[in-house]
């Protein structure tokens, strides 16, 4: 599957990641949320720190597509999200 990625403040499937005191919390959707319809929502979102998986949070229609995780911070961060009709996508901790 191709890995989408752009700007996230012009397109809401690029996942937003601020810095927690204890980990990173993934936004999708800057400023307005992404849907979260029976028919447009996010599956999950993935969360990668130093090129490593380290959690993962999967939703359903009607929940808000934000995650946080309390994990150990690395030096390249970014997450991952699927939409079940738009694919995944990308987004870097900046």
């Amino acid at each position: 599957m191709e890995i989408l990625t752009g700007n996230v403040n012009e397109e809401k499937h690029v996942p937003y990641i601020e810095e927690l005191e204890d980990g990173y919390k993934v936004t999708i959707g800057k400023p307005a949320i992404h849907p979260m319809t029976e028919v447009h929502y996010i599956e999950f979102i993935e969360l990668y720190v130093d090129g490593k998986l380290v959690d993962k949070k999967e939703f359903k229609p009607g929940d808000q597509p934000i995650a946080e995780f309390m994990v150990s911070k690395g030096s390249e961060v970014y997450a991952r999200e699927l939409c079940n009709v738009h694919g995944l996508w990308q987004g870097d901790f900046e």
